[in-house]
């Protein structure tokens, strides 16, 4: 069996940098063993595995390994996969003054994509993913345990905005400033068995206080229980961060609509860059678009023996 495959680098303008993210296309021939091998094999935080839908309202279906398990949902690789398809001609986008939609079948549910044109540029595209509802549980926390799995010292957290829980199951957790969350140096082992006790997925740890206005919040996400020690840009983990901070008057909300522009990275190494829109209904609820530029860096065929 030889079938086509893509390494894309997501929320990103240029290559390596970004989270980048493996793409297999006409996956459906493969069982779920093969799928997590593959993924494996790759040795990337997901790949997306792209199929035919089994539901009417879908285009598309995506299923989204870890080297170790397969996950709910996954922002960066849905950019990413979008960006293969568009690639190779099963999306079209020829028209730069409307976008492109997508209806995408996941274990999430079904995620309206699309794809369009940044004017004034010359083809540059950009990639819109419609997130889960984001809902967020508050939740108490032990900041001195916290603090030692992490690296940091007494006064690192912002007490005064309340950790919460996601329905991903990531703790989302706010430190004081940009210098604090680039001096986290988690104990990763220590971590994940943290995480693992209390059916964690991950740890968003975030700021509002960033080094410049132009970015409303920076963050760093951690799932050692999931096999990715740090995630170098987490889409899905920015649905509820960006619906935190909306829903809680954090930042400018007009209209009912906030508009966000979001950093991620790992300390000295891979960044990337995303956009949210949250639209808050009058009862603090939340629906999230995000989106992001995607860049491919490498295109081959993957050999399976029969």
């Amino acid at each position: 069996m030889a079938l086509e495959y893509f390494v894309i680098d997501a929320f990103t303008d240029r290559q390596f940098a970004g989270n980048p993210a493996g793409v297999v296309l006409d996956a459906d021939g493969l069982t779920d063993a093969q799928m997590q091998a593959i993924a494996a094999e790759f040795n990337l935080a997901e790949t997306t595995f792209i199929l035919p839908p089994t539901v009417p309202e879908a285009s598309l279906r995506f299923r989204w390994f870890t080297p170790t398990l397969e996950v709910n949902m996954c922002g960066h690789a849905t950019i990413a996969g979008l960006r293969a398809l568009v690639d190779t001609g099963r999306i079209a986008h020829d028209d730069p003054a409307s976008s492109t939609p997508t209806m995408i079948e996941t274990r999430s549910g079904v995620l309206a994509t699309s794809v369009e044109s940044i004017p004034g540029t010359d083809g540059t595209l950009l990639f819109w993913l419609d997130l889960p509802k984001p809902v967020l549980r508050d939740i108490a926390v032990d900041y001195a345990e916290l603090g030692s799995l992490l690296g940091l010292g007494h006064g690192a957290f912002d007490e005064s905005m309340s950790p919460v829980r996601t329905q991903d199951e990531d703790l989302i957790l706010f430190v004081r400033d940009f210098q604090t969350l680039n001096e986290a140096r988690p104990e990763f082992g220590k971590l994940g068995a943290w995480q693992e006790q209390r059916g964690m997925r991950g740890l968003c740890l975030a700021t509002t206080k960033t080094l410049t206005p132009s970015v409303h919040v920076q963050s760093r996400f951690f799932a050692p229980a999931a096999g990715i020690n740090e995630d170098p840009v987490t889409g899905s983990a920015h649905g509820p961060l960006t619906a935190y901070l909306a829903s809680r008057g954090l930042v400018p909300v007009h209209d009912g609509m906030a508009g966000l522009t979001c950093t991620q990275g790992i300390a000295g190494g891979r960044a990337g860059l995303l956009h949210a829109l949250v639209a808050v209904a009058d009862d603090g609820t939340c629906g999230v678009r995000i989106a992001g530029q995607a860049v491919p860096t490498m295109r081959g065929t993957l050999l399976l023996a029969d």
